[in-house]
């Protein structure tokens, strides 16, 4: 089959760090980590195990993170290059096996936890319904990984060919949900835990820094599952700006105007110091972070509320300076929230995955889904994906139905 490899070296990795920027559509180059190629199919690591053909499978910011080297180094070590990349992926069953019957789809949950692994008993997160918070990822019968689509064993969605997948990772796609829809399903899910994690109240503000993929979709788990009094978004383009208020943003506010127009509809003086940001004494009860850069970190800690809540919901990659003075000042509650879970909704505990595919048809997820890309034009993808914000796209996919 043909799949898209990531291997991993020493010397690709430190060019792609400190060349991507500087040279254009150098993380697609010959020299690039990333190749397109011919391989095997994996095989699957217990007679209980799936095989699923991806049909479509989304470009992630954490992809893009770690084909340009910016991730942290923190993630190395319970990764296993070479690797198929690919976690956001909606695809069908390839052959009947452990109650799945052939040409089912399912939506993958990517996390590769104790009970993928064969890891009995299981760690206290995995035994609490919190598999993306493992702690034995690097354990077990298959290859270090945190998700599929970074673990050598599992395959990836970047393949024409098929991945393996244990059966607690599939869900089962209604049929009334269109594929272009249920690709989105994955972050979907990161976007209902982050809602619910910090939970803000029906008297409180929420504001959204950051409107790709994954604050669009804060911007709609938080209107649908823990609407507060008021949600504003920070969005910088005019798709971005549409596709909030149609989500559920209140108002929206352009990247220029955050320490402007913003502590204003917050309620707030600033103040100007001789360097630096301006300061806000007040702000929003809850900030969701969505981008990861430390600028708009700073951001999120100095427009919140003393005593209020900052979830960090965009993969936040090395950082090079972060003024915290803020956190410490206003007592800031400051949070990860980290890919999906078991969650208390409506008096059950649901996980993220199942309150996302029942939030996924009302939404018209598949309005946000595209362009589409054959595999083998993966540079155009990649640099789309890359420009997507000002080329007025939300989420690129590849198409492996072509």
């Amino acid at each position: 089959m043909r799949a898209l490899v990531y291997r991993k070296s020493v010397p690709k990795y430190l060019l792609m760090r400190f060349g991507s920027k500087r040279v254009k559509s150098l993380e697609t180059s010959r020299f690039s980590p990333l190749q397109i190629e011919e391989v095997s199919e994996p095989e699957l690591p217990r007679p209980e195990w799936v095989r699923v053909k991806p049909l479509l499978s989304g470009v992630c910011g954490s992809d893009l993170g770690t084909l340009a080297s910016e991730s942290s180094p923190y993630f190395s070590p319970i990764t296993s290059p070479p690797f198929v990349m690919g976690h956001e992926i909606v695809g069908v069953v390839a052959e009947d096996n452990s109650g799945f019957s052939a040409g089912e789809k399912v939506v993958l949950e990517p996390a590769l936890g104790c009970v993928v692994r064969g890891i009995n008993p299981p760690c206290e997160f995995c035994a609490s319904g919190r598999h993306a918070l493992c702690v034995n990822v690097a354990k077990g019968n298959i290859s270090p990984g945190i998700q599929t689509g970074f673990c050598n064993s599992t395959g990836g969605g970047w393949s024409d060919g098929s991945l393996v997948a244990h059966p607690s990772q599939l869900h089962r796609v209604p049929d009334e949900l269109p594929d272009e829809a249920a690709v989105a399903v994955e972050p979907l899910a990161c976007a209902v835990h982050a809602a619910l994690k910090a939970a803000p109240g029906s008297d409180e503000t929420a504001l959204v820094i950051g409107a790709g993929s994954v604050g669009l979709l804060t911007v709609a788990a938080v209107k649908n599952l823990a609407p507060p009094k008021r949600i504003i978004c920070v969005a910088k383009h005019d798709r971005q700006r549409t596709e909030a208020l149609r989500l559920g943003a209140d108002e929206v506010v352009h990247p220029r105007e955050v320490y402007d127009r913003l502590p204003t509809m917050l309620g707030s003086d600033k103040y100007k110091p001789e360097l630096g940001k301006p300061v806000v004494p007040g702000g929003a009860e809850v900030v969701f972070e969505c981008v990861g850069a430390s600028g708009t970190m700073e951001d999120a800690l100095r427009l919140t509320k003393p005593g209020g809540r900052v979830a960090l919901v965009g993969m936040p990659g090395q950082k090079s300076s972060l003024d915290l003075t803020a956190l410490w000042h206003k007592e800031v509650s400051l949070a990860g929230t980290y890919a999906y879970g078991m969650e208390s909704y409506g008096g059950e505990d649901v996980s993220s995955f199942e309150l996302a595919m029942r939030l996924a048809p009302e939404m018209n997820l598949a309005s946000m889904v595209g362009p589409k890309f054959r595999l083998s034009d993966y540079a155009a993808a990649i640099s789309a994906a890359r420009s997507a914000g000002r080329a007025g796209n939300v989420k690129v996919v590849f198409d492996l139905r072509m």
